[in-house]
């Protein structure tokens, strides 16, 4: 049985799509740090065999990993193969596991819950975005993390799987009727890969399933206004493998 308040970050950084993702995912893992013991495994670290050997010894019970990926395949790292459908993927039975990369939802996902993992949130479709500038100040791309990020920091906050998908749906309204009433010149770009990925998430196994973490308080959504950014090269970026 996996242990109880253990958690996993598996966050490659190698170019410029997981440079996203290892920032964002860095924020929520210092967020689940104050309420579970959390292996952060980063960049280089984000290998098969550290993933492998996290798995032996911390035995965490979620797991929240990034990478390019396909619909029967996970990569991290240097796109190091690390689970493939019916080849790996055993290996979160018992687990809630949150896993960011583009169309496993298709096969892996479904394929790890039927041999026995507890929870997997995963997508059915090329996970993208749209980024203009580094992403500790970029605007236009925090949205899209944001909202996969809530469903870690709902986990950690101790609310049920089916919770955690429910914040993190309403996070994707908020921000699409954000960008809807916008005027920058970029927003019906952002709205359309928004639709996609909000369309494209995926919630397979118990949705009443939770972990086992410190109680905290309920937060209240904090409003946020984005200025325009201009003078920019927009990129449309995704986890595909």
């Amino acid at each position: 049985m996996p242990r109880p308040g253990v958690a996993l970050f598996l966050r490659p950084n190698f170019d410029m799509a997981t440079s996203y993702g290892h920032y964002f995912m860095g924020v929520a893992a210092r967020y689940a740090s104050a309420r579970m013991f959390v292996r952060d495994l980063g960049g280089v670290a984000a290998t098969k065999a550290n993933f492998d050997l996290s798995l032996y010894s911390d035995d965490p019970e979620f797991c929240y990993l990034l990478g390019h990926g396909n619909p029967d395949t996970y990569s991290a790292q240097n796109q190091e193969i690390v689970m493939r459908t019916c080849n790996g993927d055993e290996r979160l039975i018992g687990r809630v596991t949150l896993l960011l990369s583009c169309s496993c939802g298709v096969s892996l996902a479904p394929s790890a819950v039927q041999k026995g993992a507890l929870a997997v949130f995963a997508w059915a479709v090329d996970f993208t975005w749209v980024a203009v500038t580094d992403p500790d100040v970029d605007n236009y791309a925090r949205g899209f993390f944001e909202a996969v990020n809530v469903i870690s920091n709902a986990l950690a906050d101790g609310r049920t799987v089916g919770r955690a998908m429910d914040l993190s749906m309403a996070t994707w309204e908020r921000w699409i009727d954000f960008w809807v009433a916008s005027e920058d010149p970029y927003a019906s770009l952002i709205v359309q890969h928004m639709l996609h990925d909000k369309d494209g998430q995926r919630l397979f196994g118990d949705p009443s399933a939770r972990l086992t973490v410190l109680a905290a308080p309920d937060v209240a959504g904090v409003p946020f206004s984005m200025p325009m950014l201009t003078g920019h090269t927009i990129f449309m970026l995704s986890l595909i493998a």
